[in-house]
């Protein structure tokens, strides 16, 4: 029989479970704490948002070796081909089940309990995530189902953004660095992603220097994320306009 534990346990052993990399476990108790009270503070989104970025992590840098090691195959043929699917198979429904978990308790939790606008656009965010984990391995109808719920999940969550939260706040430049590379790697609209990610970063950089040194570490981190991405960007379709003529 398993053991009732206060709020403030779950919250500390889901902590317990972070610091000894244990986050299925950490992700248990990040589901205890919030269905008993979904109003989180800021540390406890944190927590939620650490638990499930380092679970799919793992499994998409799985997926992407599996999918490279099944176009290798795919040339040859053989036995091979057949086991490489099977796994790529396993690891493409353990994804999907757990971003069925984090999107439930978004949907069925924290959402409904947002009350502020930057709770509502971190968790709106986190759900336009979790879609676009999804569209990363998913093909045909689920892939543009998944994209197209990424989509409106990110535009809304950005409409909110601009609308109420200063560019200096952190939660609204996450939302555009990865609404920005939802449109590159997965919807293809580069010069839509370089100028989503242009805008956020000029205008971060101008309010920079007034920011307290310690509330902008975050806010650096992703301008610095910004930055390389349109290098990155700007050099592949500088390569790729080369190329064609």
């Amino acid at each position: 029989m398993e053991k009732n534990y206060s709020r403030e346990e779950y919250v500390y052993l889901a902590k317990l479970h972070e610091k000894a990399e244990r986050y299925t476990g950490m992700i248990m108790w990040v589901t205890k704490f919030v269905e008993l009270n979904p109003v989180l503070n800021l540390d406890e989104r944190n927590i939620l948002s650490t638990g499930f970025k380092n679970i799919i992590g793992s499994k998409r840098s799985s997926w992407r070796i599996v999918e490279a090691m099944e176009l290798s195959e795919g040339k040859k043929g053989g036995q091979n081909l057949v086991n490489v699917r099977e796994v790529k198979y396993k690891i493409e429904n353990e994804m999907r089940k757990i971003c069925d978990e984090a999107q439930d308790l978004l949907d069925k939790y924290l959402l409904p309990s947002a009350k502020n606008s930057e709770n509502k656009v971190f968790y709106m965010k986190l759900k336009a995530d979790y879609y676009r984990y999804r569209a990363e391995f998913s093909t045909g109808k689920e892939h543009d189902e998944n994209t197209t719920r990424a989509d409106n999940s990110y535009k809304a969550a950005f409409e909110i953004a601009e609308k109420d939260m200063p560019i200096s706040n952190s939660t609204r430049l996450g939302l555009a660095l990865n609404y920005s590379v939802f449109y590159y790697e997965i919807c293809n609209r580069r010069e839509e992603a370089c100028t989503i990610a242009k805008n956020a970063f000029e205008e971060a950089i101008k309010i920079l220097d007034d920011l307290e040194r310690g509330k902008a570490k975050d806010t650096i981190l992703i301008i610095q994320l910004l930055k390389e991405n349109l290098i990155l960007w700007n050099n592949e379709m500088n390569e790729d306009e080369t190329a064609e003529t």
